[in-house]
C-alpha cells in the first residue's frame, strides 16, 4: 500500500499533464485551397472543456501567413472581414465554418497532397496543433 501511494505521488510531483491542463482540442479540420492565386481557407471546431478564452491567431511553415476572417452583413451584401480574435465559450464549442467564422491562409508552399500541421494560437497562451490534407476548392460562380 506504502509503493501505491509513493507511486502515485511521484506521478503527481513528476508534472504529468492533467486533462485540465490542456482543455482545448481541434476536430474535424479541413483547408480547401484556393483557385489559381486566391488564398485557402481552413474550417475547423475548437472543442472548450476549460475556462473561455480567445483564438488569437494561427500559423503553419505550410502557409505564408494565416488571417482570422468572418462574413458580415454590409447591406444586401455579404462581405468578409478580418477580425482580431474569436471567442471560445467555456465548456462549449468555436466553429469555423463556411459563411462564417474562418482562417484565410495566403501563400501555400506545401503539397496539396500531404497533411499539413496547423497550430491554433489562443488568448490563454495554448496552442493546439492539427492537421489536414488540403483539398481543392470546386470552382463556383460565388466570389469568397
Amino acid at each position: 500500500m506504502k509503493h501505491l501511494i509513493l507511486a502515485l505521488a511521484l506521478l503527481v510531483w513528476s508534472g504529468a499533464p492533467a486533462a485540465a491542463d490542456t482543455p482545448l482540442m481541434a476536430m474535424q479540420p479541413q483547408i480547401k485551397l484556393g483557385i489559381g492565386a486566391r488564398p485557402a481557407v481552413m474550417f475547423v471546431t475548437v472543442h472548450n472543456k476549460g475556462a473561455a478564452t480567445r483564438l488569437i491567431g494561427a500559423k503553419s511553415d505550410a502557409f505564408a501567413r494565416i488571417e482570422l476572417h468572418t462574413h458580415e452583413m454590409n447591406g444586401a451584401m455579404m462581405r468578409m472581414v478580418e477580425v482580431a480574435a474569436f471567442n471560445v465559450p467555456a465548456k462549449g464549442k468555436l466553429h469555423l465554418a463556411p459563411g462564417g467564422h474562418h482562417l484565410m491562409m495566403f501563400g501555400f508552399r506545401g503539397d496539396e497532397k500531404q497533411a499539413v500541421k496547423v497550430t491554433l494560437i489562443f488568448a490563454n497562451g495554448q496552442e493546439v496543433t492539427t492537421a489536414a490534407t488540403p483539398t481543392s476548392r470546386a470552382k463556383t460562380g460565388h466570389a469568397h
